[in-house]
């Protein structure tokens, strides 16, 4: 259903980072009233099964989020892993996990998934474990190993889920077509050798990188000549995208300027990965609330968790010059569920006029305005 819909809109597929419940509703609300498809993808940071320790959004366990949203949605709204592998969960790399203990946890976390009626799932082998020398045929014989065992259990569990690949981080450039080439070449040949489905995506660079609440990426700082020079290379990974018959998917497109955004289809790329644009979106809500509303105490104690869970570190650019408050925004949807910001949540829902205004619904209506920036310029409306 997603590949027909790209193809006979022509359009470019907005896919959404469940930051918070918010935004899980805010996709599951756009989808029934816009009647177009939607993918949540949850990264193992964000969403992972009981057993292998949740996630920070909601403290949802893969289970409970698979139940809240298929309670909830519709038919074209669709659940993806993002990211999912080895030493991409936070619990593995605490508990220095080895390349074996490191696959078998994957391999469950993906299990769960399946069972838990994922319809999409990335596989990404990327991250060194303990350290390692990573090297490129290291990551493709794991991503395989992965990739037959999934395809294995889904069948044997009657479950049909399509497949995601990706070998590295996007680093705000473009990929080695050389490289690209032998990978796909590589994973036609394994699936054609173990009658395996071909994957639906393939995770490919285009020059897009997010840092603090900017997109640094080549895409949005090269004009002229250079520029040009990206569209060209993208255009050849499309053409070997084509060559084997897979769709290009784009990660970190947060940030993009709309002249950027509306690129997208007319180029040709298929879907778009986007998730800290709309957490900040709703962190800056919710403290424009709290500070039209609430105690300016509540403030200092929303930037203070957020400092202290230093989840603005990755995201900070060399030699920043962020304020607090601006890594608290640039953090702040990964303390949502911390029992300290429910109760303050709770208290300024008190101290708001409440016949007149709902917190969820006004913060609901900034994150639609955003993800609908990218519906109608990605032409799915």
């Amino acid at each position: 259903m997603l590949r027909q819909f790209i193809t006979d809109k022509k359009a470019t597929l907005l896919c959404t980072g469940p930051m918070s419940k918010n935004c899980i509703d805010s996709v599951l609300e756009i989808s029934a009233d816009y009647a177009i498809p939607q993918v949540l993808i949850a990264s193992r940071r964000q969403i992972d099964s009981a057993a292998c320790g949740g996630g920070y959004v909601e403290n949802f366990t893969t289970e409970q989020f698979s139940a809240y949203v298929t309670q909830r949605r519709g038919p074209q709204v669709f659940l993806a892993r993002d990211h999912g592998g080895p030493w991409q969960s936070m619990n593995e790399q605490a508990q220095n996990l080895g390349v074996a203990q490191a696959m078998a946890s994957a391999k469950k976390s993906f299990e769960c998934d399946i069972l838990s009626g994922f319809d999409l799932i990335h596989i990404d082998p990327s991250i060194p474990i303990q350290n390692e020398n990573l090297t490129p045929d290291t990551i493709l014989s794991r991503l395989l190993e992965l990739y037959g065992h999934l395809d294995e259990f889904a069948k044997s569990h009657g479950k049909k889920i399509a497949f995601e690949l990706g070998t590295e981080e996007q680093d705000g450039y473009s990929q080695d077509l050389e490289k690209f080439e032998w990978f796909l070449s590589e994973v036609a040949r394994f699936c054609h050798k173990n009658n395996l489905s071909p994957p639906l995506f393939v995770v490919a660079q285009t020059g897009t990188k997010v840092l603090e609440t900017q997109n640094i990426g080549l895409f949005n700082t090269l004009s002229g000549s250079d520029g040009q020079h990206l569209l060209a290379h993208i255009q050849k990974t499309l053409e070997i995208c084509k060559k084997h018959d897979v769709l290009l998917k784009e990660h970190n497109t947060d940030y993009l300027p709309d002249e950027a955004l509306a690129l997208r289809p007319i180029l040709g790329i298929h879907a778009s990965n986007v998730a800290p644009e709309f957490g900040v979106m709703e962190t800056r809500g919710l403290l424009y609330l709290m500070k039209t509303y609430g105690d300016p105490k509540d403030i200092d104690v929303f930037i203070q968790i957020a400092l202290e869970s230093k989840k603005w570190v990755k995201w900070m650019l060399p030699n920043t010059q962020a304020t607090d408050l601006q890594r608290a925004i640039i953090c702040g949807h990964y303390i949502f569920g911390n029992p300290k910001i429910i109760d303050l949540k709770k208290k300024l829902e008190k101290s708001m006029p409440t016949h007149t205004m709902n917190l969820d619904a006004y913060l609901k209506r900034l994150i639609k305005q955003s993800m609908l920036r990218y519906i109608h310029l990605f032409r799915m409306k």
